[in-house]
């Protein structure tokens, strides 16, 4: 069986690559810190620019004082004054401008950082997409390899394991709800000489043909499976007259019986069929597979070909008749 991976070892595995690439863990403890700075530069920045709007009104005060210097006769010690305010403002605004300059250069630190984490975080979002797309596929072949382990691959019909699930669900809701069920054992009689005269390939579409014609019978809730070989069973479900089922089996044999066309050859496939049902011949599954399989062979020495389990004795005729339910007449 192909080894595989469970979904969980894959999530951790994409995980860890995701954290490997994207630095997730310091991507957390940076951006908090990287919003912080930002908005830290950026009060600089207005604390700034309220200065240099200080320092231009102080400027416009001295110029306006200068200027009646100028017009009118003003002590020389206000005006020196005035030089030494305008001498400190000018200071000012220089430092204002040296301060403004770094401002940039932090604000432009900062941006490039910003454009780094984004990069960063876009990248961990195609990670997650990868991720999210390998899980998917994961999951599709999980699944695939689960149905091929449930699935005979010949015909395509449930195997063993599966029907075995189906009758086991079928048998506990037959006694929650008072119900019948139904098993079925087909044999295809002499198949052997089919494989033996024509070939293992011819043989194979023996069985795909036989599979389809089975499953056109039965309804959806109900289970036609490969047994092996050239064996089959069928469960059907919420059976409500032994009657029923024998003749569902009969035409099954007649439809089998059919003339086909198989690689130029004409054929008709004999089978043989044994009925068990729930609960008046077995109420568990293995009882019910045994006597089934008895009456399916009792049923190769009957012109029907179809035999019905009875515990008093076998005869070459079905029996027919007994009710498990008195409503309606579908198995």
């Amino acid at each position: 069986m192909t080894q595989r991976v469970s979904n969980n070892e894959l999530a951790r595995s994409m995980q860890e690559r995701i954290l490997m690439k994207s630095k997730s863990k310091d991507l957390k403890k940076t951006v908090p810190a990287k919003g912080v700075s930002l908005r830290r530069v950026l009060n600089q920045n207005k604390k700034i620019k309220k200065t240099v709007k200080k320092a231009a009104n102080e400027l416009t005060s001295i110029n306006e004082v200068l200027n009646q210097g100028i017009k009118v006769n003003i002590p020389v010690q206000t005006i020196k004054e005035a030089i030494t305010q305008n001498e400190d403002v000018e200071h000012k605004v220089a430092r204002a401008a040296d301060d403004l300059h770094q401002v940039n250069i932090e604000l432009a630190k900062e941006v490039d950082e910003q454009v780094v984490i984004e990069s960063e975080l876009a990248d961990t979002k195609t990670d997650l997409a990868e991720v999210r797309n390998d899980l998917s596929k994961s999951q599709a072949k999980e699944e695939e390899t689960r149905k091929f382990t449930l699935q005979d691959a010949l015909t395509g019909l449930p195997n063993r394991v599966l029907f075995e699930q189906h009758l086991d669900h079928g048998l506990i809701q037959a006694k929650r709800h008072g119900r019948g069920l139904a098993v079925l054992f087909i044999d295809i009689d002499k198949f052997k000489s089919i494989n033996d005269s024509y070939g293992h390939d011819l043989g194979d579409k023996v069985l795909r043909m036989v599979a389809n014609r089975l499953q056109s019978f039965v309804r959806g809730e109900d289970t036609v499976s490969r047994w092996g070989g050239d064996e089959f069973v069928c469960l059907l479900l919420e059976v409500k007259q032994e009657a029923d089922v024998s003749r569902l089996a009969e035409r099954m044999v007649d439809r089998i019986a059919a003339a086909c066309e198989l690689n130029g050859i004409v054929l008709s496939i004999r089978a043989s069929i044994g009925i068990a049902i729930y609960p008046a011949n077995g109420e568990t599954a293995d009882i019910l597979f045994k006597n089934a399989d008895t009456a399916m062979f009792k049923a190769k020495g009957t012109e029907k070909r179809v035999v019905l389990f009875s515990e008093s004795a076998f005869d070459s005729s079905v029996t027919s008749g007994s009710s498990l339910h008195k409503s309606s007449s579908q198995p």
